[in-house]
């Protein structure tokens, strides 16, 4: 099932010339003359192509992206229980990825997030709502120079675990009920990407410290990918960045279908940093700060 949509994808504009993209993730109207975001949004109408029956031609050093199955333990209830995700889903998944990409020698936990669309979603933005919501701007969660940042949240006081090796940052991405129509995730085709022209860093601001993330600009030569009907057990993986030498990555967006869904949105994404063989050994304190 392709889908047409219409895509926000950040503008080219000339005050990015002088002034970088951000967004924060509190309220910021109590701040005299501040702004939650300086986005201006260039909309791009394209057809998303259904992975269903490819799925297989996917791989993650190339396009940035792949597409697993992995039967886990984790139901919509477990996934709210934190202790839980850590101590049995990540193992699970860790165990996933090490069949899958034998590349990596290491594999280590950093967060996880559940959404649940609102009803409220997309049609009152910046309403109050219960859990996250989908992310409708094509991004990669972290930049070169955030990925860096976000280890040293991560894992404080233990850099030298990680300044020195050759790592990257995954995100494993799944629905909780399907199939699943309702604000799918896509993911495009790293191979269809300029990196030179089409991507531009972006702050991402929190109340205690500073993000990086990279946004994408419009390119009719995009390609997205999704998967139709997604069940439990499939798994969207793609790469965020990687400390080393450029690798794939994938942007990534949600998207409506304007399909008619019996339930709304309900999804687990759990982001790991996979190790590559090499560097000196480090042994990690697993404390992972909230």
């Amino acid at each position: 099932m392709d889908v047409p949509i219409c895509l926000p994808y950040l503008k080219k504009d000339d005050l990015y010339l002088t002034e970088k993209p951000y967004n924060t993730d509190f309220a910021v109207g109590h701040i005299p003359g501040a702004d939650e975001s300086n986005h201006r949004f260039d909309y791009q109408n394209l057809l998303i192509t259904d992975a269903q029956s490819s799925r297989r031609n996917f791989n993650l050093d190339r396009h940035g992206f792949c597409f697993l199955q992995g039967t886990t333990s984790v139901t919509p209830n477990t996934a709210d229980d934190d202790e839980y995700i850590k101590e049995v889903y990540f193992p699970e998944i860790e165990r996933i990825l090490h069949k899958a990409l034998p590349g990596y020698e290491r594999i280590d936990y950093l967060d996880h997030l559940v959404r649940i669309r609102d009803e409220s979603f997309p049609k009152k933005p910046g309403s109050i709502t219960a859990a996250a919501q989908p992310a409708a701007l094509p991004h990669s969660d972290f930049s070169r120079h955030g990925g860096f940042l976000a280890m040293e949240q991560f894992f404080p006081g233990q850099k030298k675990y990680f300044e020195n090796r050759d790592f990257d940052l995954i995100n494993v991405w799944r629905v909780l009920r399907g199939p699943n129509n309702d604000w799918p995730l896509a993911v495009c085709d790293y191979e269809s990407i300029d990196m030179k022209e089409d991507t531009i860093e972006c702050d991402v601001i929190h109340e205690q410290s500073v993000g990086e993330n990279t946004l994408l600009f419009k390119n009719p030569k995009h390609k997205w990918y999704y998967l139709s009907r997604q069940g439990i057990d499939d798994l969207i993986v793609f790469r965020n960045m990687s400390s080393k030498d450029q690798r794939p990555a994938a942007f990534h967006a949600a998207f409506d279908t304007n399909m008619e869904t019996p339930y709304p949105r309900h999804s687990l994404e759990l982001r790991v940093v996979a190790f590559r063989p090499g560097g000196e050994p480090y042994e990690v304190d697993a404390t992972v700060p909230e």
